[in-house]
């Protein structure tokens, strides 16, 4: 998953790594936040935190690079380059609120990118990192060698629970799309475009503790291979996002 995150994160025992990482890098995160509409004119350092200076582990073959995240023509830009740093070659974009977000209506209208052994996610973090024993989180995963397709899935308590794989019917690498997820204390529905395309079971155990919205983009090692094709960098890709949006229950 993407989740340390990722997660980001992954699917696979390189998770111990990547929370080693992000103990190391992530900061605090600040009391549970109130309902934000950004609609990215600009970029609030006030509400945003971006990542710079590491990488999650061994499953991710980018830095993340707080110039990977930049605002042009109104829109957040998440750029994957050959701009690399202190880690690694190739630089990668992940910020997250610096607020913890509870039972609510997270919401974001973005294009993902395409390629093998790209993922980009917009998602919901809470974890070791951040001063919580318990890994909980949401997601929503798009890989770039599918990008037909988006991956739906969430932890809790870091038992990884695969929901769905979910046929877009369109290419979210090519145009922007609305995507929400729904988390209350009974359960969580995905919407793509206002319809529902997942919704946990009744009585399933949920995630319980307020995390952070995260947007990341990052390229996959071998060890991801078989889940997101092999990466090979030629050029830079990017995702990008009109909005973004939060609404407490």
């Amino acid at each position: 998953m993407t989740k340390v995150q990722i997660m980001t994160h992954t699917k696979n025992p390189i998770l111990a790594l990547a929370l080693f990482f992000m103990c190391m890098a992530h900061p605090a995160l600040a009391a549970e936040g109130k309902a934000f509409n950004d609609s990215f004119s600009a970029l609030d350092k006030s509400r945003w935190y971006v990542s710079s200076g590491w990488t999650n582990g061994t499953h991710q073959s980018c830095e993340w690079r707080d110039d990977a995240v930049s605002i042009k023509d109104g829109k957040l830009l998440l750029t994957l380059s050959d701009h690399g740093g202190k880690v690694l070659p190739i630089g990668c974009p992940e910020l997250h609120t610096k607020e913890r977000l509870n039972y609510g209506r997270y919401e974001a209208r973005m294009r993902s990118a395409a390629g093998w052994g790209l993922n980009t996610a917009f998602f919901s973090y809470i974890g070791p990192p951040n001063g919580v024993p318990e890994w909980d989180e949401i997601d929503f995963e798009f890989l770039g060698i599918t990008p037909t397709k988006v991956e739906v899935n969430y932890v809790v308590n870091g038992k990884i629970i695969h929901g769905k794989t979910v046929d877009l019917g369109f290419d979210a690498s090519k145009n922007f799309h609305d995507y929400v997820f729904d988390w209350s204390k009974t359960g969580i529905t995905w919407f793509v475009d206002g319809k529902e395309v997942y919704k946990t079971q009744a009585g399933a155990v949920l995630p319980r503790n307020p995390g952070s919205m995260f947007f990341s983009l990052w390229s996959g090692t071998a060890v991801e291979d078989s889940w997101m094709g092999k990466f090979t960098y030629t050029k830079p890709v990017s995702a990008e996002v009109v909005w973004a949006r939060f609404t407490p229950h």
